[in-house]
C-alpha cells in the first residue's frame, strides 16, 4: 500500500499523518542521521559536520526543518536555530507529498548539496 491509500488524501491533512514522518524518520535513521524526530507538521534533522550542502546552518547551530503546509500545502524546507525554529525562507522540496522514499531522497539531497536540484 503507497501514497494516498496509505495516509489519504494530502489536500485534507491536518497534520502530517505520523505513519508517513515516522517512515521518513526511519529511512533518514538508516542513513545515518538518527537524531531525526517527527513532528505534526515534518521533521526536524539536527545538523552537524555530515551535511556538507548546509555548512553554514551547521556553523550556526542549526537544524533542517521539512514541513508540510502552506496555501497550497507542499513540502518545504529550511534551516533554523532549534530555539527559535520560526522565521527563515522556505525552499520547495520537489517531492511526492506523501511517499516517503521521495522526501527522504529530497532530504539528503539538500543534506548533501544545500539544495532540491541537481
Amino acid at each position: 500500500m503507497t501514497g494516498r491509500l496509505a495516509y489519504g488524501d494530502p489536500a485534507r491533512w491536518k497534520g502530517v499523518p505520523a505513519p508517513l514522518t515516522a517512515a521518513v524518520v526511519s529511512r533518514l535513521a538508516g542513513h545515518g542521521w538518527t537524531g531525526t524526530r517527527a513532528t505534526e507538521h515534518g521533521v526536524v534533522v539536527p545538523l552537524d559536520g555530515r551535511a556538507p550542502g548546509l555548512t553554514q546552518a551547521v556553523a550556526r547551530g542549526e537544524h533542517l526543518y521539512v514541513v508540510w503546509g502552506g496555501a497550497r500545502p507542499e513540502w518545504s524546507w529550511s534551516t533554523a536555530h532549534p530555539n527559535a525554529p520560526t522565521g527563515g525562507r522556505l525552499a520547495l522540496l520537489l517531492s511526492a507529498p506523501d511517499d516517503p522514499a521521495d522526501i527522504t531522497a529530497q532530504v539528503l539531497r539538500v543534506l548533501c548539496a544545500g539544495r532540491t536540484l541537481p
